[in-house]
Formats: structure tokens, sequence, C-alpha cells
């Protein structure tokens, strides 16, 4: 979605209206349609949750169950939840109210815990935790541990319950607080959850700023009221964001001012800024081209010292621009300086400037230095990446099939036997995803073919490449190549 989300919470109760479930059945319908993301069905009401589980076309996650008036609720919940093959979202409340210690939040995940998987059979991956947070405005004594008995919190879940999944309403801690103090402490919070092993999170990803990117001054203050290091805490906290005006976007300093068109589209990349991408590729091939005026051109020559072909130009900054910019990108996210949603936002930026860049490309027909067949595996729709790959590819002399994305192990074997394919190309964003490489692997073994394989994503590494190599009995396929391509 536009906005970087994953889900879509899905909400149709009004007071103005008596039939949520038929409100929800016409919504769910009219959202199948259109919007390609799991949807969440947000609906306290278990006859309107089974409706919605019955219309929406794929899995869904439900949103929520809680322990506050005993389990029957949770009962029919989780009942649900195994009939239609959903998952759940479990706040960490019982008759007690909300948990607000780690050592609480932990002992009513296990209660749910038990519910679910032991009475009802669901799978630990089936369920979400949401172990809550209080904002820290107020300054209350009771709440002033409160985002770090959270964030513990969620290191004892993920630790004590393994394969369940864990999730935060993140905004909810700066609730109360100026507009402008909000995004910062917004995303120190985030930062220091997903270190704790947060799966995902409730937040505006407009507004949340990669850890790195943060100013330390403000970083510092963020995680003195987040950790409780200091009493005056939350008095320097908010004395520091009254003299932090929110700018109008007109008069905010253009941070690529006195960049080259090639420095602007590295930062561009790198910072998730969409806009104005095709203007600087122009910049950079319209100057090269129009400027020449002897041997070389500008920074850049031709195959043969002479005059640069736009062709030419166009491999040139998409292997000595576009490319270092994605693996930065990438170097960021195995660090842990960047979430997954800015990696994604990375890759789009990516996407529109590539697909910018092909019209400048040339692909010399009928010569071909083999036949690839290229797609992302079961289970993953991230599909960035693997289009990167098919342009490099194709405009490499490479003729290429395109499956799409989550196309099922057999569908990939069977195109690449019947157009006898010089190799195999296979991505993943996901490590979950990525466990069907492997798969692939041994079916190819199982079946003595010998299709030399390239694999990629953010979470495949040179390892991984090499213990897939090795089948099942612990063979090495005869005639197995393995080509890492880096982080595709």
């Amino acid at each position: 979605m536009a906005g970087g989300a994953h889900a879509l919470d899905i909400s149709v109760a009004v007071t103005e209206r008596a039939d949520e479930g038929e409100l929800m059945r016409k919504v769910v319908k009219k959202l199948q349609m259109g919007v390609d993301v799991p949807l969440v069905i947000d609906t306290t009401e278990p006859d309107v949750l089974e409706i919605a589980l019955q219309t929406a076309p794929g899995r869904c996650l439900i949103n929520s169950t809680h322990l506050e008036a005993g389990r029957e609720k949770a009962d029919k919940v989780f009942g649900l939840a195994k009939k239609y093959n959903a998952a759940v979202i479990c706040l960490t409340i019982d008759e007690s109210g909300m948990a607000k210690t780690a050592q609480r939040k932990l002992e009513v995940a296990k209660r749910i815990y038990d519910i679910a998987v032991n009475d009802h059979g669901l799978k630990p991956e089936d369920l979400v935790f949401d172990d809550l947070t209080f904002t820290l405005a107020t300054g209350d004594p009771e709440f002033v541990d409160s985002a770090k008995e959270t964030i513990e919190g969620i290191r004892l879940i993920k630790q004590n319950l393994p394969g369940v999944m864990a999730s935060l309403g993140v905004s909810n801690l700066s609730f109360g607080l100026a507009p402008q103090a909000r995004p910062a402490l917004n995303s120190v919070m985030l930062y220091h959850c997903v270190q704790a092993g947060l799966d995902m999170a409730i937040v505006n990803a407009a507004h949340v700023k990669p850890y790195a990117e943060i100013d330390p001054e403000e970083r510092e203050l963020c995680e003195d009221l987040i950790f409780n290091r200091r009493e005056d805490a939350l008095q320097r906290f908010i004395q520091h964001f009254e003299n932090v005006e929110v700018s109008a976007a007109s008069n905010v300093a253009d941070p690529t001012a006195g960049m080259t068109p090639e420095q602007r589209l590295h930062w561009k990349i790198l910072h998730r800024h969409k806009d104005g991408v095709e203007a600087d590729i122009d910049e950079i091939i319209g100057r090269q081209v129009d400027t020449y005026t002897g041997t070389q051109v500008d920074t850049y020559t031709g195959t043969h010292g002479t005059r640069a072909t736009q062709h030419e130009l166009a491999v040139t900054i998409l292997n000595t621009v576009l490319l270092p910019a994605m693996k930065e990108v990438g170097d960021k996210f195995g660090a842990g300086e960047l979430i997954l949603p800015f990696v994604l936002q990375s890759a789009e930026v990516m996407k529109k400037t590539v697909a910018h860049l092909e019209n400048y490309l040339e692909k010399k027909e009928g010569v071909s230095k083999g036949l690839v067949v290229l797609a992302t595996v079961y289970g993953d729709v991230h599909d960035i990446g693997k289009n990167l790959v098919k342009t490099i590819l194709s405009n490499n002399g490479y003729d290429v099939i395109d499956l799409g994305k989550q196309v099922p192990a057999e569908t990939i074997i069977t195109k690449a036997v019947e157009v006898n394919a010089t190799a195999i190309g296979l991505s993943a964003l996901l490590v979950s995803t990525s466990k069907q490489m492997p798969l692939i692997v041994n079916e190819l073994h199982r079946r003595e073919l010998d299709f030399p394989v390239l694999v990629g994503g953010a979470a495949i590494n040179r390892r991984f490449g090499r213990r897939i190599l090795f089948t099942e009995d612990g063979k090495h396929p005869r005639a197995w190549r393995l080509l890492l391509q880096g982080r595709f």
C-alpha cells in the first residue's frame, strides 16, 4: 500500500447502524477486488467476525482477543481462528486489567498461549502478542517505566513462547505530546522494540525515521524518557521539542542541494524519496550526450573510448549509481540500522528509477547468452528485487521468463524443463519464505535435473547458499552450481 502498510485493518461498527455483519460482508467483498495485503478483522462481535472470515478469500488476522472478562470470549475467537485458518492478535490483559510489568505480561501471554495452542489446536505462529504500552506524556509515577517494561515484555514473550509473533501500537507511547515531538519518540521506541523481537507495529510509517538518522541529541532525550534514566527526562524532552517548529514542506531546505544528479539518485534511494528520479536520469544522460566534444564523455566513456551511447550510459548508471545505493541499503538492513519497511520503500524508489532507465536500454535481438527462469518463491509477495535482476539479465544478453511472485516449486521446475532453461533464479525477501529454496534444490536433485540456481533476497547470504547446495541425503548434486548474486 502507498504508505508502506503490510495489512489493512477493517472496522465497520458505527452507532448509527445495526447491520454490522452485512456491512462487514460488503466491505470485505469490495476490498478483495483491489487490495492485495492481508485484512485485519476488527470487531467485538463473534458473528460479525465469522462473516468476515467466510467472505475474505485469503488468510486474515483477527484484532484482537484477551482475558479481561475471562476466557469465554477468547474461546469463541480461537475456535473461529482454527476453523478459518486465521491468526489472532492477543492482548496481555486478564481479569486484573492490563499487565504493567514485563513478568505480568509474560504471565498473561502464557495463559493465553495455553488456551489457544493446547485447548484449540492453534500453532504458536498463529498468535501475535501485543504486550501494550502506555503514554509517557503524563509523568505519572505508575507509568514512568511502562516503555521499558513493554520492551522487556516483548523480549520475554519471544524467548519463552517460541514461534509466536509480537506486535505493538507504538504510537500510544507518545499520545498527548506535541506533534513535533512524537515522531522521534515513536521512532526510537520502534527501534528498541525491534531489537527485542518485535515483528510488526501499528505506526504511521511516514512519521518514522531510521534510528541512525535521528539527531543524536534527540535520540538521547528519547532514550532517557523511554528507559527512565533521569528524573527530569520528561521535562527535558518537552522543553527541547517546544523549540522545534513543524515547518511547512515548502520551507524545508533541500538536502540534495549542491549534489550532482548521480549523488541525488544515490541519496534518494537510500532515503526513500521517489520524486524527481526520472529527471535525474534524464539530466545525466542528456548531459553526457549533448556536451560531448571529444573522445571522452565527461566521466563516462564508451566501450572503445569513444562517444558513449545512451544504452552504455544507462548501464553505467545502473552499475555505478543504483546498485551501490541498494547495496548500502542492504548493508544498513543487515547492521540493524534500517527495518524492513524502510528497505521496501527504498526498493520502491529503485523500481521507479529502473523503470525509467529502461527507456534508454537497448536489447540486441537475435543474440542470447542463455535463458533464465525467474520467480519469487511460494508464500512471498515481494518482487522488486526479482524485477531488478530481470532488468540486469535482460540488458546483459540473457532471455528471461518471469513467472511472477508466490510461485509454487512445481511450476518453477516444470517451466525450466519445458524451455530447457540455462538457469533458475529464485528470490525471497523473508527468512520464512527462503525455506522454499532448499525444497526446490532437493526436488531438482531427486529428479536428476542439473539446472544451475541463482538465489537472492534480503535474508540470503553465502553461508545459506553453500548450505543448500547439500541435499537432504547429504549429497552434493553432480552438476550443481549455485550463483550468489548479493542482496537482491
